[in-house]
Order: C-alpha cells, then structure tokens, then sequence
C-alpha cells in the first residue's frame, strides 16, 4: 500500500481534529522538509514523514511563544504527531520575500528577537546546534571568490546560546498594512549562536535595517557584527544555491552589502 501524500495527510488530519471546519483546500507553498496548504481560514503544514514526532514539540513551543512574544505567532489549533500535521488559525500579512520592509519593522523586530533570546533554553524541547562556521562552511558552494572571503573571514565559534528561530528569512516574516504581524514557521528553532537570527534579516533587508535592529536588541560589538556578517554570507550563497527565482534574485541583490569590495558573477 501506497503511502499517504501530504494532501491526504492534511484531510485526514483535519476531519479527526477538526471535524466542524469547512472550507476549500489549496496549496500554500512549502519547503524542503514541508508542505503547508490552506483550508478556509485554516494553514495546516505537514512534515517529511521522518520528522512527524516533531509537530507535538513545535507546538509546545508555538504556546509558549505566544504568551511572551511581541508579535503574533501560529497558535496551534492542533498537532498531529502520528500523520505530521501541525494546523493553526491564518495570520494576517504576506510574507516579505522580495519586499521592502515595513517602517519601523527593524526596531520591532530587535524587541522580538530581545525576548525571544531571553526565554530560558531549559524551559523549551528543542535541539541544541553548535553553529560552528567551519561545519557551515563544509558543505556550501557558490563562486570561488565569494567563498574565498568566508574561508578567509570565518569567525571562531562561540559558546553562547540561546532560544532561536534559526531560520529567520523574509520568508517567514508576515507583514501588513505598514507592519510586521507575524513570525511564522517555527520547525527549526533551536537553542545556538544568536547571531543566526539576525543574520537573515541583514542579509534580507539590508545594513540600515541591521544597524535599527542591533540597537532595538540591545547590543552590539564588533565580534557579535563578524558572526552575523558570516552567517549572513553563508545564508546568501545557501539561496543562490536553491535554484528558485523567488530566492535567488534577493540573494543576489545582497551581495552589494555582503560582498562590496569582490568581484561578483554577473
């Protein structure tokens, strides 16, 4: 017997937990470890089959999350541990992939990631990342003389470590109506380095967006500034990498400030 396909799984997930719900159903994009569709006002993802343990622990988050957080995130409307469906209610906003920021989406943001990076690791079941630059360095690829630079600029790994999203791209902020509304896409937050989130808004938005952002979180220094500049690199090259034009024209368009003084590939 064949196995289920995410659409299947969704249904089925739905008509068990949420037996009254009525609406359509569409696609609403995915990922490399997800699909996510839409059912009235209904988003339900739902995992690669080796990871559907996981949607009870993103969810325990999720709850934790939106009691502390000064932005909205998913509010599980229920987990489905044995088919991998996490469903939740459809957050205003569309995502800024491509978009410019709101006004004021960077200090906003710098208060986010402030109480985020202040929940205490030991209250959260997620798992713990070294975010070491040379394992991030193994495995990427991208024109040699972009790499050069990372190799030649790789900072020294730190012991620090917090709460994070961990993969804070434009693609999972939601804005509306000139403001950010909403975080979403919470399935590979980990306890690491901080400088992971905040590397992808910078590589995203931009150094004025970076420098709004450090001081609405509170801190800066040149050492903090290296880390969130390599992963940043590194995160640019990741999605020139990933083949899809939705990705790969901001990437390019973030070597200007990532890369000012390198040559570049046309």
């Amino acid at each position: 017997m064949r196995d289920a396909s995410p659409r299947e799984r969704a249904v089925a997930a739905v008509a068990e937990h949420a037996p009254d719900h009525r609406g359509s159903w569409s696609s609403f994009g995915g990922g490399l470890d997800h699909r996510a569709f839409r059912t009235g006002d209904l988003v339900v993802r739902v995992t690669a089959p080796e990871a559907r343990a996981e949607v009870t622990r993103e969810a325990a988050l999720l709850r934790l999350l939106a009691a502390r957080l000064p932005t909205p995130v998913p509010r599980p409307r229920f987990a489905d541990a044995t088919r991998g469906v996490l469903a939740y209610p459809l957050l205003p906003g569309r995502p800024l992939l491509g978009q410019n920021p709101p006004a004021g989406a960077a200090t906003h943001l710098g208060r986010v990631l402030a109480e985020l990076h202040a929940v205490d690791p030991a209250a959260v079941d997620v798992p713990r990342e070294a975010a070491d630059p040379q394992e991030w360095l193994a495995d990427l690829t991208g024109p040699a003389e972009l790499l050069d630079v990372l190799h030649a600029t790789a900072p020294p790994p730190t012991a620090e470590r917090v709460l994070a999203h961990a993969d804070l791209g434009a693609e999972h902020l939601l804005a509306a109506a000139g403001r950010l509304t909403g975080v979403i896409d919470w399935s590979d937050a980990a306890v690491t380095d901080p400088a992971l989130d905040i590397a992808r808004p910078y590589r995203d938005f931009g150094p004025a967006f970076l420098d709004a952002l450090l001081r609405a979180y509170g801190r800066d220094s040149p050492d903090f500034r290296r880390r969130i500049t390599f992963f940043a690199r590194c995160a640019a090259l990741e999605d020139l990498a990933y083949g899809d034009p939705a990705y790969t024209r901001p990437a390019a368009r973030s070597l200007r400030w990532l890369f000012p003084t390198t040559t570049r590939p046309r």
